[in-house]
C-alpha cells in the first residue's frame, strides 16, 4: 500500500503589509520633524512675560527667526538652524512675501540682547515687507504652575 504524505507548504512571510506600515510612519516622522526643529536655537533664552491673553496656536507657514548676540556682541540670526545676515534675511523673507503677502513671523529674541539689535531685526522684516510679526516669550516660574 503506498502512502502519500501531504507536506503543506511554508507560509510565505507577507511584506506589502509590513512596507505601508514603514511608509506612513516614515512620513509622518519627516513631516512632525520639521515642525519641531525649525524653532530651537538652543542658544536662545526668550524673556518673560504673565499671560494677557489667550494663546493662540502657531500657523504652519510660520517663519521663525531666532536673533541673539554671540560673544562678541555681533547680531546672530537664525532661521531653520541656517545663520542669515541681515541682507539675507530681507532677500529671504521677501521672496517669502511674494508666495503670501501675510505670511506670518515669528521672532525669537534673547532675553539678555541689546534692544537695538532686536530693533535692526523687526526692521528688517518690516523693509521686507512682512507686517505679521509676533514675538515668543516665556511665563515667570511663579505663573507657570497655574
Amino acid at each position: 500500500m503506498k502512502f502519500t504524505s501531504k507536506i503543506p507548504e511554508p507560509i510565505g512571510f507577507q511584506l506589502a503589509p509590513l512596507l505601508d506600515v514603514v511608509f506612513l510612519l516614515l512620513i509622518f516622522f519627516v513631516v512632525t520633524q520639521k515642525i519641531i526643529l525649525n524653532e530651537q536655537d538652543l542658544k536662545v533664552k526668550v524673556p518673560t512675560a504673565p499671560k494677557t491673553t489667550e494663546e493662540t496656536s502657531r500657523a504652519i507657514d510660520e517663519i521663525i527667526i531666532n536673533a541673539r548676540e554671540d560673544e562678541d556682541g555681533e547680531l546672530v540670526i537664525t532661521v531653520d538652524r541656517e545663520e542669515f545676515t541681515r541682507e539675507a534675511l530681507a532677500t529671504m523673507l521677501r521672496r517669502m512675501v511674494k508666495v503670501n503677502e501675510n505670511v506670518p513671523v515669528r521672532i525669537r529674541g534673547d532675553a539678555e540682547m541689546h534692544w537695538q539689535k532686536m530693533a535692526d531685526v523687526i526692521s528688517t522684516c518690516t523693509q521686507a515687507g512682512v507686517w505679521n510679526v509676533s514675538f515668543s516669550k516665556k511665563m515667570p516660574e511663579d505663573q507657570s504652575a497655574k
